[in-house]
């Protein structure tokens, strides 16, 4: 499965590829995961085989507590559903997609839980390695380049588990490695209405607190501006794999003190520093780039000076 438009064509331009060298299949992403919020998350999951009860599914499971999604909602609550992709007019398969962690280690730990859970129909291969059952996998995307998968097939090989319960995926470590995660920037779903009913959305593995998201409608304010608030409300991450999901508190402040964002829809829109610049598929505000380099400039900066 692939959803990289430019390799296609490359591959059909330099390598006389057919009209498509690879196909995407259905899978999901965090927010329509966490959109369904804490409780919800099972049903998201069950959500996702139903709509798609054959051929491929894959969904990410590290949202908020891999271990858990793998053992009690995949291995446990959904476990009839997954067997039930492989009939004699039929195949289907469940891909489970950890995100975060030392993926070596996550993917160890996230196959001994499937092993187990579905051991009535687990195989062995003619090398002595555990092999799940066709109607599931896992796939993981996270941390992957030519570094890490060696290492992730080794620690398999030592527990011997074998090397096809698991696909790769790999973007930004194809390039250079200068991505998103460089300056940890990205982009989250905060906030969705379901039924005219605003709910806050967020994602928060046990495996990576780092990837923790903010909830809510957000505004970015000065500090000032948030002093009538008490030391209660200033945000601290979950405590532990059995602290509260999304951690407590929703007052975010800058390292520098300066400036707070305001989590969960408690800040004052007429205050926020930042401008709507494109809603609902419209460009609200139009910019240029001249103006966007001022912004951006730092004194004796190379735009301003013209060096």
């Amino acid at each position: 499965g692939t959803d990289t438009v430019a390799a296609m064509l490359c591959a059909k331009r330099y390598y006389g590829a057919g009209t498509a060298s690879g196909y995407s299949v259905p899978a999901s992403e965090h927010s329509t995961i966490t959109s369904w919020g804490v409780e919800g998350e099972c049903d998201a999951m069950k959500n996702m085989l139903e709509q798609y009860p054959s051929g491929l599914v894959a969904c990410v499971s590290d949202s908020f507590d891999l271990f858990r999604a793998c053992k009690d909602y995949w291995g446990t609550k959904l476990k009839d559903k997954i067997k039930g992709r492989v009939t004699n007019d039929k195949f289907g398969r469940l891909v489970v997609r950890p995100d975060s962690g030392d993926p070596a280690t996550i993917v160890q730990q996230v196959l001994e839980i499937l092993l187990e859970q579905f051991k009535e129909d687990v195989t062995e291969t003619s090398t002595g390695h555990r092999l799940l059952p066709p109607y599931i996998r896992v796939i993981q995307g996270d941390g992957v380049d030519w570094e890490s998968i060696p290492k992730i097939l080794e620690k398999l090989d030592q527990a011997k588990i074998a090397a096809d319960n698991v696909g790769f995926g790999s973007g930004g470590s194809l390039l250079q490695k200068l991505n998103r995660d460089t300056f940890k920037c990205a982009f989250k779903c905060a906030e969705i209405v379901v039924n005219g009913e605003a709910r806050d959305v967020f994602k928060d593995p046990i495996t990576d607190k780092g990837k923790a998201s903010k909830k809510g409608r957000l505004t970015l304010q000065k500090a000032e501006d948030a002093k009538h608030f008490s030391k209660d409300d200033v945000y601290k991450p979950r405590a532990g794999e059995d602290g509260v999901p999304g951690g407590t508190g929703f007052l975010h402040y800058s390292p520098c003190g300066t400036y707070v964002t305001i989590a969960s829809g408690k800040g004052d829109p007429e205050k926020d520093i930042l401008e709507l610049v494109y809603k609902d598929g419209e460009m609200v505000k139009e910019q240029t780039l001249e103006e966007i380099r001022k912004r951006a400039d730092i004194p004796d900066g190379p735009f301003l000076t013209g060096k």
